[in-house]
């Protein structure tokens, strides 16, 4: 083909993803590098949970309880921080060489367009979700999922990260969904085991009359779990972005 022009008719194929093979590449990434993005994360998702936990509003006895005070400050407020040190999880996976230095400062610079870009994102995946759950993962699969390393890699304004994400997933978003739906359930296993483990440490210390010392471990246990949450959603971020991008479009 001359002047590197492909000949008319032949059109590359496209790479399909693998939620399996898309499961197993993060666990692969995360596992080879897991110290350095546990302490890199730990600060913002971490310490914050369990600063609310200890000192914050108390957890709602029921859903009709909750009031704005305990959405501010038990959800928003420790999501915000949690996704400050997901983005620099995203940018130690995707450039693994990275210094941790350097992926607080990439994160810093793309955190204000990634907040924007998730408040305007679950506008529609919110109502896909009211609607009927499957296409509101179907929409964080195509518009949110792939923000985070879009943000880092790219930059970007918040629309600009929205439509390349929808333009990077086009044509993955079942395997894509697939795939969440494996991490939700990953999700809801290690939010069990950490708060029965931690319930169950809190148990054996205020036995032993050590009452302060059972609170914060009941803290500290679920505080640990909600960072490797972290630590995987950016990794998993990172690593479907780098299939994506390499894949023929």
């Amino acid at each position: 083909e001359a002047g590197g022009l492909s000949r008319p008719g032949k059109a590359p194929t496209m790479q399909r993803l693998s939620a399996a093979a898309l499961w197993d590449t993060m666990s692969t990434a995360v596992r080879a590098d897991l110290p350095r993005l546990f302490f890199l994360v730990a600060p913002f998702a971490l310490l914050p949970a369990v600063a609310v936990e200890l000192f914050g509003p108390p957890s709602p006895t029921s859903l009709d309880a909750i009031s704005n005070q305990q959405l501010l400050w038990r959800l928003a407020v420790p999501s915000l921080i949690a996704a400050f040190g997901q983005l620099a999880a995203t940018h130690l996976v995707l450039r693994g060489n990275a210094t941790p230095r350097e992926a607080l400062a990439a994160a810093l610079v793309a955190f204000p367009s990634y907040a924007m870009a998730q408040l305007l994102g679950s506008l529609p995946v919110g109502l896909g979700v009211l609607l009927l759950i499957v296409p509101g993962l179907w929409l964080f699969a195509r518009l949110l999922f792939l923000s985070g390393a879009v943000a880092i890699a790219e930059t970007g304004t918040p629309l600009a990260l929205l439509r390349r994400s929808w333009a990077l997933s086009d044509g993955q978003g079942l395997q894509l969904t697939l795939f969440l739906v494996l991490g939700l359930f990953g999700v809801i296993g290690i939010g069990i085991l950490a708060e029965g483990a931690g319930a169950a440490l809190d148990v054996v210390a205020r036995t032993s009359g050590m009452d302060s010392v059972g609170r914060f471990l009941h803290a500290l246990v679920p505080a640990i779990g909600n960072c490797l949450v972290t630590i995987g959603v950016g990794g998993a971020s990172a690593a479907a972005y780098r299939q994506l991008v390499a894949a023929p479009r």
